[in-house]
């Protein structure tokens, strides 16, 4: 007997109303999810390496000053909000063999290694030097999309069961956790290592080490590739929507548009941090040999955190657990800015453990990525128009942006307050820094509450909706 339902998928440029889409409803294995989660392993391999040195690699190294390294970031995320959504409508729309998304990694995964290894490379002076940078950046940017969004909508094409559903997720910030530790743990030793120094890093050193992790990015990118398949297809007879209506329908999708509020100031937060401690490091606590501990120490502590609130999630729902992160979080960043300000950055002990509550805090930060797909079946219950692509890629966009504005904004900061680039820094430059560290993200994960509080799907009313299109379904599908 086959069951027809719909595909959590859209067709890209167009949207598909899922009753015409077919469905083969088999529990995934274990090597199928193990496989999801090195995906983003994978990803991170390349991004959060990047995503927490390019910024001193630029000053420090290439030698550009505060304001024209945030520039460059600020561009090429202005050109990702209208790149990752034609992607999105591009692989959507996209009809093989292999499936819709999966050649994408296939001939992706090669280039982006490439070109996460170009973007720590120097190349001429002045001018020159702005360009490749620019270059490099973006084209980075713009395949982690091509990849990454082709990887993250796999989950909605290989399966329909909520039960495995919810475990490709968890799989996945396994997978995502599991590379940041490890890259925060090892990237420092390892920059150390080939630069010769425990004070400062050589541009080969970047080099090198951006060699390596895409060296072990791209077997694990085609370990998903090999194991994860897509079964949910589009019937040929599937009713279509144009494009305009499906991104009207998209952007009108209330409870969606707030989780791209919610997560846009948390990772502005999450990864505007991550960029610019390694400068809160150097300068303010000047002990470049806990580097690793403070940063792989809050990413383990995540991980812990995870696990130690995922019955709890469960039980009180994601909207109350977000909320409890976004608090937690926000105030131990604020509590170190003020203890640095105070007290100085002598109390490594306490500095330290307030570091690792804030990793365990950020227990929420794949909580917004779940909401997903409840606004999702919001949107089709109230519409009947289903577009995963386009709804994941425009989430997706606020991640990017917001690693973005959270980096520049903080270099624009450090550049007002007097940073110079390998220099002894003023007391106004130092203050500048433990701001843009730590206050400004610390109430940046505080303002998460606002649009958090106005999101209207709490566990009940999901279930509803669900239960409410399944009915649908049923009705417009029924068993041959």
């Amino acid at each position: 007997m086959r069951i027809e339902m719909e595909s959590n998928n859209s067709n890209v440029s167009e949207a598909v109303i899922p009753a015409d889409y077919q469905v083969l409803n088999k529990k995934l294995s274990k090597k199928t999810l193990i496989a999801y989660g090195c995906g983003d392993f994978a990803s991170n391999l390349c991004w959060t390496f990047i995503g927490s040195y390019l910024s001193v690699f630029y000053t420090d190294v290439v030698g550009l000053t505060p304001v024209i390294a945030s520039t460059i970031l600020l561009v090429a995320k202005i050109w990702d909000a209208f790149n990752d959504p034609m992607f999105g409508a591009v692989a959507e729309r996209t009809n093989t063999k292999k499936g819709r998304f999966r050649p994408y990694i296939y001939y992706g995964t090669p280039f982006l290694a490439l070109f996460s290894v170009l973007t720590f490379t120097t190349f001429g002076n002045g001018t020159t030097s702005i360009i490749w940078a620019t270059f490099t950046y973006i084209g980075c940017g713009m395949l982690y999309t091509v990849v990454n969004l082709s990887y993250g909508s796999l989950s909605t094409v290989m399966t329909t069961d909520p039960e495995d559903i919810a475990q490709l997720n968890s799989w996945r910030m396994i997978g995502t956790n599991l590379s940041s530790v490890i890259i925060n743990a090892v990237a420092a030793p390892m920059l150390m290592f080939f630069s010769g120094s425990s004070t400062s890093y050589s541009a080969s050193a970047y080099t090198y080490v951006a060699i390596i992790f895409a060296i072990c990015a791209i077997p694990m990118f085609y370990f998903v590739y090999a194991n994860c398949k897509e079964v949910i297809k589009p019937a040929a007879t599937a009713t279509k929507v144009p494009l305009k209506q499906s991104l009207k329908s998209v952007l009108s999708n209330g409870p969606l548009m707030l989780i791209f509020a919610i997560q846009l100031m948390a990772m502005t937060a999450f990864f505007g941090r991550m960029g610019v401690i390694i400068y809160y490091l150097m300068y303010n606590v000047q002990r470049m040999d806990l580097v690793s501990a403070f940063m792989s120490l809050p990413s383990l502590c995540t991980v812990i955190g995870i696990f130690a609130t995922k019955n709890f999630t469960i039980k009180v729902g994601k909207k109350k657990m977000a909320a409890i992160g976004y608090i937690g979080s926000g105030t131990c960043l604020i509590l170190m800015y003020l203890i640095g300000q105070s007290m100085g950055y002598a109390n490594i002990a306490l500095l330290l453990v307030l570091n690792c509550l804030y990793g365990f805090f950020c227990f929420s930060f794949p909580l917004p990525m779940a909401m997903i797909p409840d606004a999702i079946n919001y949107e089709e219950n109230k519409t009947g128009i289903r577009s995963d692509g386009i709804s994941y890629a425009t989430v997706s966009l606020s991640t990017k942006l917001g690693s973005a504005f959270g980096v520049s904004g903080a270099l624009l900061v450090m550049g007002a307050t007097g940073y110079v680039a390998n220099a002894q820094q003023t007391v106004s430059a130092l203050g500048g820094i433990n701001l843009s560290t730590n206050l400004v993200f610390g109430i940046l994960f505080l303002l998460c509450l606002i649009p958090l509080y106005f999101y209207p799907l709490n566990e009940k009313k999901s279930a509803e909706i669900l239960e409410s299109l399944e009915e649908k379904r049923a009705f417009e599908n029924p068993a041959e």
